[in-house]
């Protein structure tokens, strides 16, 4: 093995689009760096059952299932020995590691960075069609998603007028003042923003 892979944390709250995205990342990641570039997907859900894992595999990518707690608190002590044991099996170049829509990013960096030495970047994945709704319900939450984010991803944008877009940029720049924002939807090709900041050093 070499050095360590670079670690990529996909948050976002459920229904934000975090599998659908992650899927469609992984594609373009292949086909800008080759068919040799090993990517582990570590998937962490609460409760003893994913949905979102079967639309992973039958995509044709391996998971690995961290179950029955939130990455952020319960699974920490888990979480660096399984990306470990991934990097013994595999040695990856990447380990993308989808988060409960529940967690908060920072803790999981900082515990990455700090006890497993990985070079670690928060992508943070927001609904543009529920924006609002979301700001005003969970706002704590949503603010600790969005400012330890190195780059936010704005989803479903086809779904809400310019002017709202426009404030939800507002909206983020005011909790994360210099992050940059990707547009996307389900039908548009992934962002070449967004794999520059996956691969960036």
């Amino acid at each position: 093995m070499g050095t360590k892979p670079k670690v990529i944390i996909l948050s976002g709250f459920l229904g934000s689009g975090k599998t659908t995205v992650l899927v469609r990342m992984i594609e373009r990641l292949r086909q800008r760096e080759g068919a040799d570039f090993r990517i582990a997907i570590v998937e962490n859900e609460i409760g003893s059952a994913s949905v979102d894992s079967n639309i992973i595999q039958e995509a044709g990518y391996s998971v690995t299932e961290m179950l029955s707690g939130c990455v952020c608190c319960t699974l920490i002590g888990q979480l660096i020995p399984a990306l470990s044991k991934l990097e013994e099996e595999l040695d990856p170049h990447l380990v993308i590691l989808e988060a409960t829509g529940m967690a908060t990013p920072d803790s999981m960096a900082n515990n990455l960075r700090k006890y497993g030495g990985y070079p670690v970047r928060v992508v943070t994945l927001v609904d543009a069609s529920r924006w609002q709704r979301i700001k005003l319900a969970l706002q704590i939450l949503l603010t600790a998603q969005v400012e330890p984010a190195d780059i936010v991803c704005v989803n479903k944008v086809d779904l809400v007028e310019a002017e709202a877009l426009a404030e939800i940029d507002a909206d983020v720049h005011a909790i994360n003042q210099d992050v940059p924002i990707v547009h996307m939807s389900a039908s548009e090709p992934v962002d070449a923003a967004l794999l520059d900041t996956v691969l960036g050093d």
